[in-house]
């Protein structure tokens, strides 16, 4: 997985985040593991976006 913008491009995801790809591969495998959700599927990416967006909404920061 990686960022929407970047069409799941690894290089891409890690460049607008001005992260290595290897730190952006790690983050991303800890966050399999801690969260237990397969990122690889395209309804549970698009679940944890959403989910995301509205915490943030809740926090009164940007979606």
């Amino acid at each position: 997985m990686s960022s929407p913008d970047c069409g799941g491009n690894y290089a891409g995801t890690a460049e607008s985040l001005a992260i290595h790809r290897s730190t952006l591969r790690h983050r991303l495998q800890r966050i399999r593991e801690i969260s237990g959700h397969d990122l690889t599927n395209v309804e549970g990416r698009l679940n944890l976006q959403v989910a995301t967006r509205v915490w943030k909404i809740m926090l009164g920061g940007p979606g």
